[in-house]
């Protein structure tokens, strides 16, 4: 058996019934796991109103190793909710080179 197998097989269920217990209590869930460098896997339950941390937690995990990826997912989730991101390095910068732009 491989590491993701028993990983889905053992660890998986249990971190789905802890994810539904805490969504009862409207807590946001979000648990990841490497089975071996670069392969990866995780549980999430993350509501619409999570709080930001919890929503680049979740897109990191889950877009890892692609940085570009991550950052793209942090901007497009911030402009949907109205998140300001002009103070971010990456982001501000990038949307200040743009602005006008069509």
């Amino acid at each position: 058996m491989t590491n993701e197998e028993w990983y889905d097989a053992e660890i998986a269920p249990a971190l789905a019934a802890l994810a539904n217990r805490c969504q009862e209590r409207g807590m946001a869930f979000v648990a990841a796991v490497e089975y071996a460098p670069g392969e990866h896997g995780g549980t999430y339950l993350v509501g619409e109103n999570a709080g930001l941390g919890m929503q680049m937690i979740r897109m990191c995990s889950m877009t890892a190793p692609n940085v570009d990826s991550y950052i793209i997912n942090v901007k497009k989730y911030c402009g949907r909710k109205g998140i300001p991101t002009d103070s971010s390095i990456f982001m501000g910068a990038h949307a200040a080179t743009t602005k006008g732009q069509t």
